[in-house]
């Protein structure tokens, strides 16, 4: 098999953190796009449903592997200082942490399999630069807030890690209505991404009255134990928000899903 053919849709180093012990063996998986096993899979971060081959190849470079080189070298490498420092949960994170989160999210979402052509987001110059200004403008200016799981509980992830609620929509429907593509409108949304089993992201707006000056670069974050309706809205967000794949660390709480699936 060629160098870089093996291109992940869901990085390695993201998902060893979905893994029963953190290190990328033993993660339950339901591929809703398996029309032969619409059950639970038992994985490990390396199995080939995380990965489609030459999945970031293109002509647009002189070097076909050039993207999936980049994300290899200069944003996977990364994720795992990040997630060291976030388990130290100390409220004044340095700002370069979050700026290499910034971009590790902002990242995966452009080349997650939710667009029909992902390749058009990293060859269009014009439409890249805004998408990257407004994402890192709007993450910046907002505030904060990691989510711990509950005791015995962890947070999902898929194939299309994170969403966006829009607040203004929320209050003129009254319904949660997650959205998979981000689309942050600067105070009018909110974004949420799950980082491990045990973190959940969650980058919101100033309450009305706070300091103007307030933002990522001089505000803390801050840590916050989710109570259970909390955990079950932002698992189900994750699971409605997926391409094909939702995934677990633990088997049990997949079995509703399978369920459902094996009456389809």
């Amino acid at each position: 098999m060629s160098a870089y053919r093996k291109q992940h849709i869901v990085p390695e180093t993201y998902l060893k953190h979905f893994s029963t012990k953190s290190d990328g063996i033993g993660i339950f998986v339901i591929d809703s796009d398996d029309k032969y096993r619409k059950g639970i899979q038992k994985k490990n971060s390396g199995d080939k449903i995380f990965w489609i081959p030459n999945y970031s190849d293109t002509d647009f470079f002189e070097d076909r592997k050039a993207l999936e080189k980049m994300f290899g070298t200069d944003i996977e490498n990364s994720y795992n200082d990040i997630i060291s420092a976030i388990e130290l949960e100390k409220p004044d994170i340095d700002f370069s942490i979050k700026e290499e989160l910034i971009k590790w999210i902002f990242y995966t979402k452009l080349r997650s399999p939710i667009w029909e052509n992902h390749l058009e987001n990293f060859t269009d110059y014009d439409y890249f630069k805004k998408q990257a200004e407004d994402f890192a403008s709007s993450t910046v200016s907002m505030r904060w807030t990691i989510y711990k799981s509950p005791e015995r509980k962890y947070w999902w992830t898929s194939d299309n890690p994170g969403f966006c609620h829009n607040l203004k929509e929320m209050e003129a429907t009254q319904k949660i209505e997650p959205k998979p593509i981000y689309n942050i409108v600067g105070v009018d949304s909110i974004l949420y991404y799950p980082l491990s089993k045990k973190y959940y992201l969650n980058i919101h707006p100033y309450n009305n009255g706070e300091d103007l000056n307030l933002n990522a670069t001089n505000t803390n974050v801050r840590f916050k134990q989710a109570d259970l309706s909390l955990f079950r809205i932002l698992n189900y967000s994750t699971l409605v928000t997926q391409k094909r794949l939702i995934i677990s660390s633990e088997m049990e709480p997949l079995k509703e899903i399978e369920k459902i699936k094996n009456k389809t």
